[in-house]
C-alpha cells in the first residue's frame, strides 16, 4: 500500500449514499492525483446449496451495470484516470476479489449503517470487507435522518 494513495477503489452500488462515497473517492483522488477504479457487484439472488446459478443468466444486468458506470465516471471522473469493472455473486466477495486484482491503496466504500434485526438478516457488506480487506478502508455512512422537533 503506497502513500500517497495512488489508486483508490470505489464500489457503488448506484443508490444516493454510494454515490456520495464516490464523490468522497473523488475529492481524495484529487488531492493525490490518484486513480479511480469503480465497481458494481450484481448479487446472486438465488443459489441451490453450493452450486450457484450460471453467471449466463446476468449478462443483461452486467451490460446495464457497465452502461451505467460508465456513464457515471463520464459525468464525474472528467481529468481522473479510472477504470471500470464488474463482477457478479456474493457482493462483499466480489469487493475483495476487486481488492486482489486491482491492489488499490485505498477502498472507498458506502454503508447503509442499518442496525438490529436488519443487520443480523441481511448482514454487513461494509463489515465483511473491513474485516477482510488488504488495504485501508474508508466506510462512508449516509445521512441518517433528522428528528423534527416536537412543538411544546
Amino acid at each position: 500500500m503506497a502513500f500517497p494513495y495512488r489508486k483508490i477503489l470505489c464500489p457503488i452500488d448506484f443508490d444516493e449514499n454510494s454515490i456520495n462515497a464516490l464523490e468522497k473517492a473523488i475529492e481524495i483522488a484529487r488531492h493525490f492525483k490518484a486513480a479511480v477504479v469503480l465497481i458494481h457487484a450484481v448479487p446472486l439472488v438465488a443459489q441451490f446449496g453450493e452450486v450457484p446459478l450460471p453467471v449466463d443468466l446476468y449478462q443483461d444486468q452486467q451490460k446495464a451495470a457497465l452502461a451505467r458506470l460508465n456513464e457515471i465516471a463520464g459525468q464525474k471522473l472528467g481529468g481522473i484516470e479510472h477504470k471500470t469493472a464488474v463482477y457478479t455473486g456474493d457482493v462483499a466477495g466480489s469487493i475483495l476479489r476487486a481488492v486482489d486484482q486491482f491492489q488499490p491503496d485505498l477502498l472507498v466504500l458506502a454503508t447503509h449503517g442499518r442496525t438490529g434485526l436488519v443487520h443480523f438478516v441481511l448482514g454487513s457488506v461494509a463489515e465483511a470487507v473491513v474485516r477482510r480487506a488488504g488495504c485501508p478502508v474508508l466506510t462512508i455512512r449516509g445521512e441518517r435522518p433528522r428528528a423534527q422537533p416536537t412543538s411544546a
